[in-house]
């Protein structure tokens, strides 16, 4: 009854829709008689299947039932339709309210988070809520050891499609767990850069919603941390354009080389990235001594004096 009545049909509806499956093309008559309603209740009834395309038009007298496939499918995707039309609208509507709360109330635009799990918790409601794009930089100094480890915002984030596009400091990929979360990442489509310094943490989701720590440059215990959410300004839009701009001064990071890759593409790509040697020659499973001649014969190779030079050179080349 209740799948009736969600497509605007009543339990008579459906049994005289039955009632036609089984007999389709009886007269109205016999038809009020098999389902044991009055006529003028059964010819309503054919009335509301002809309007939801269950019965064909112009067979009131004899109805004639369509296959509901045909039918109800049309239904369902006029319905699946209005109702986007709703979330664009609630959408839209949403963001004219925010706007009204924050003229009549502007320390709106200002939300404190205090302590990591406060932090924690509101970037994991901004990731969930990401229907565009999330932007992020990231730097150390970190309040916990694990903060290599991938949240489940950022898995669902991905998994829904979402574009999400990072920007990291080389001393990040020095720290252990690192370069297996960002590899990982990026499998799952990422867009990864490295810089050599990154001014600050920054996630921005949707270019409406950017959060920030509030600290300096020193590391704190987790419940002195603080974080600035910043929604719907002129200072979201100036930190999206400093996003823009830091992005387009970095270096693309690939950790995850496919199987047709030049043997050395992951080590140049590792020194592009300023990474440490001590960092590399872990990543890579091999001695400081054997990734310094390794080096020196990839530059050779390439005929490059410098690792900058060798990574132009075999970017050219195709090694990536």
């Amino acid at each position: 009854m209740a799948d009736w009545e969600a497509v605007g049909l009543s339990a008579v509806d459906s049994r005289v829709y039955r009632q036609l499956l089984r007999d389709p093309g009886v007269p109205v008559g016999q038809l009020s008689e098999a389902v044991e309603e009055p006529e003028a209740t059964v010819e309503a009834a054919v009335g509301r299947l002809i309007a939801v395309g269950l019965v064909r038009s112009g067979s009131e007298a004899a109805p004639a039932p369509v296959d509901p496939r045909s039918g109800l499918g049309m239904l369902v995707r006029e319905r699946r339709a209005a109702l986007d039309g709703v979330a664009a609208m609630t959408d839209q509507l949403a963001r004219e309210f925010s706007a009204g709360q924050l003229q009549a109330e502007p320390s709106r635009l200002i939300e404190i988070a205090v302590g990591r799990d406060a932090i924690e918790a509101r970037i994991d409601d901004m990731l969930r809520g990401a229907t565009e794009q999330a932007v992020g930089t990231d730097t150390p100094p970190y309040v916990a050891d694990g903060s290599h480890q991938v949240s489940g915002a950022e898995l669902a984030l991905l998994d829904r499609g979402v574009r999400f596009r990072a920007i990291y400091a080389a001393e990040v990929l020095d720290h252990p767990g690192w370069v297996e979360r960002l590899g990982s990442m990026a499998q799952r489509g990422e867009q990864a850069r490295v810089l050599p310094q990154v001014p600050v943490k920054l996630l921005i989701v949707d270019g409406r919603t950017a959060i920030l720590p509030l600290a300096g440059d020193g590391p704190s215990t987790p419940g002195q941390a603080r974080a600035v959410v910043v929604t719907d300004s002129a200072l979201t839009n100036a930190l999206q354009a400093l996003f823009d701009q830091l992005w387009g001064q970095a270096t693309p990071l690939r950790l995850a080389e496919p199987a047709t890759a030049h043997p050395d593409a992951t080590l140049i790509n590792l020194l592009a990235s300023g990474m440490k040697d001590e960092a590399i020659a872990r990543q890579l499973g091999i001695s400081g001594r054997t990734l310094r001649r390794r080096i020196a014969q990839v530059q050779e190779q390439l005929g490059a004096t410098s690792r900058f030079q060798a990574g132009l050179q075999a970017g050219r080349r195709g090694w990536e």
